[in-house]
């Protein structure tokens, strides 16, 4: 079997050589090529019969003519689902839950910083400027008093409703279809149209949905309008959940207090962008899924699902390509 690994989104989205050289290790009857350049994967692609990657065009889906299977090495595969492969038989496997816990960990940490404006309070330590009247106008709720919304119910949403109620927070969630059975510490499911029931209540958003037609620009104006002044929204899914002018214009004009933002549509953010000099912005360069070893797991996984491919096995986090995730 040929195995194409192709991971190469500068500046850390790198598949390690040394990670490769292990698949090659645990895979001695196999051919493993690692593909680097744009050079190296229009030769290696049309021979492949499975790829290791995060990303495909419509070119080089053509031309991959022998490709029965694709593994992401991330959540995200819409940078993956060209036509051509959606179209296809092909398999497509994302990793799924192997770095939820480091997700949700920081979806958790932006969402208490920017409650208690722990990003503030670090800028005024850069100029020695004592913060304390600045920071005690903010009215924060206790976290027993406060409502957490969760959306998107999946393994990192899980993760961040269980942390969430495990510091006391009420915890409510909203999912594609509201009648699967609620995760640990979700207290109430809501469905698609009642989004802006859900938002009117909580004190913290965090956004943990996939990325696709349903869910694009899914809160702007409109969402914004019904959130609560003192709320916060938190996103560490992708940057196009939020409609970023409308974005802006809620945190220049308080409809709420501030925003923990990881994932942005355009990456780097652009030096122009506004969300840069915004007091009750706290980012982070879209980082959330980094812990002990990002590489490690994700290669397990893969391995994993090789043996499964090779003798008939269901694989794991098959992602439904209609649907996108």
């Amino acid at each position: 079997m040929r195995i194409v690994a192709s991971v190469n989104d500068p500046p850390v989205w790198i598949l390690p050589t040394s990670e490769v050289q292990r698949i090659r290790a645990a895979l001695p009857g196999d051919e493993v090529i690692e593909a680097r350049t744009p050079e190296d994967r229009a030769r290696a692609f049309p021979d492949a019969d499975v790829l290791l990657v995060t990303r495909m065009s419509s070119a080089e889906a053509t031309a991959a003519t022998k490709l029965r299977w694709i593994q992401s090495t991330a959540v995200g595969i819409a940078p993956i689902l060209v036509p051509e492969i959606v179209k296809s038989p092909i398999v497509v496997t994302n990793v799924r839950g192997i770095h939820s816990p480091q997700i949700a960990e920081h979806a958790i940490a932006l969402v208490l910083a920017v409650r208690r404006r722990l990003h503030l309070a670090r800028d005024r330590q850069a100029t020695r400027s004592w913060a304390q009247v600045d920071l005690q106008t903010a009215q924060v709720p206790l976290l027993a008093d406060s409502t957490l919304l969760v959306i998107g119910l999946g393994a990192i949403g899980s993760h961040v409703a269980a942390l969430g109620a495990g510091l006391g927070m009420r915890v409510i969630g909203l999912r594609r279809v509201a009648s699967k059975p609620a995760p640990a510490g979700v207290t109430q499911v809501f469905g698609p149209e009642q989004l802006h029931e859900a938002l009117a209540q909580a004190d913290a958003v965090v956004l943990a949905t996939p990325r696709t037609e349903n869910t694009r620009a899914m809160i702007g104006d409109a969402e914004f309008a019904v959130m609560k002044r003192s709320a916060v929204l938190v996103n560490i899914a992708r940057g196009r959940l939020i409609d970023d002018r409308a974005l802006v214009v809620a945190l220049e004009q308080g409809m709420i207090a501030g925003a923990g933002l990881d994932a942005f549509i355009r990456e780097p953010l652009p030096e122009e962008d506004p969300l840069w000099r915004l007091p009750n912005v706290l980012m982070t360069p879209h980082t959330a899924a980094f812990g002990d070893d990002y590489w490690q797991p994700a290669v397990d996984l893969f391995l994993d699902n090789v043996q499964r491919f090779k003798t008939g096995q269901p694989l794991l986090n098959v992602v439904d390509k209609a649907q996108g995730y």
